[in-house]
Parts: C-alpha cells; sequence; structure tokens
C-alpha cells in the first residue's frame, strides 16, 4: 500500500535528504515503503558528492593568513630564546665574578 498517488519530486527528495524541516511529512514515510524513491536519493546523494567533497575542501582548507601568522609566532619565540640566552649570560657573569672574588679570597686566606 503507498501512501502516495506521486512520487515526490527530485527537488522534494533532495531536501528530505539534506534534513529540510519544511519538507513534507508524507517523504519520509513514501521513501521507506518507496524502492524507486530510495534508488533516486542513492544517485542524488552520489550526484551531491561533488558539492559535499568541494565544502569539506573548503572547511578544511588552512586560513588565507597562515604562513604570516605561523612566521610571527616561530619569530616570537626565537626573540624570547635570544633574551633567555641575554639573561642567562648576564646571571652567568656575575656567577662567575662571585665564584672568582671568592675563590681568590680562599686562597689569600689560606697563604
Amino acid at each position: 500500500m503507498r501512501g502516495r498517488l506521486f512520487h515526490p519530486s527530485r527537488k522534494a527528495l533532495q531536501a528530505w535528504l539534506n534534513g529540510d524541516p519544511d519538507v513534507d511529512a508524507n517523504v519520509d514515510s513514501h521513501v521507506a515503503t518507496c524502492d524507486r524513491c530510495a534508488t533516486t536519493i542513492e544517485h542524488l546523494d552520489v550526484d551531491e558528492h561533488d558539492s559535499i567533497a568541494e565544502a569539506l575542501a573548503e572547511v578544511l582548507a588552512p586560513p588565507s593568513n597562515l604562513s604570516e601568522r605561523l612566521e610571527e609566532r616561530v619569530t616570537a619565540r626565537l626573540d624570547s630564546r635570544v633574551m633567555l640566552d641575554v639573561l642567562s649570560d648576564l646571571f652567568a657573569a656575575g656567577i662567575e665574578t662571585s665564584r672568582m672574588l671568592i675563590l681568590e679570597e680562599t686562597e689569600r686566606d689560606d697563604e
């Protein structure tokens, strides 16, 4: 027993496939029982595959300014390392100077 006298149009089937809430509620029950419409939907899915692939490619594509952003972040990281090296050299100089002074004083005391 068929719930409809006519089959839904390809446009209505495509809207149903896309999950459009405005699609007639009878389309759901019709598709469940009609082999012809189920086959049409399978072909619609294949036909829409290109647009789905295009949409996925667009969504998964990197942002247009990615290289500039990466370059800025790498430059900032390298600059912070340079500053860390400068600070460590400054602290190391103080430590080395203290060692030299302490060792000289202990050597003088031993004499």
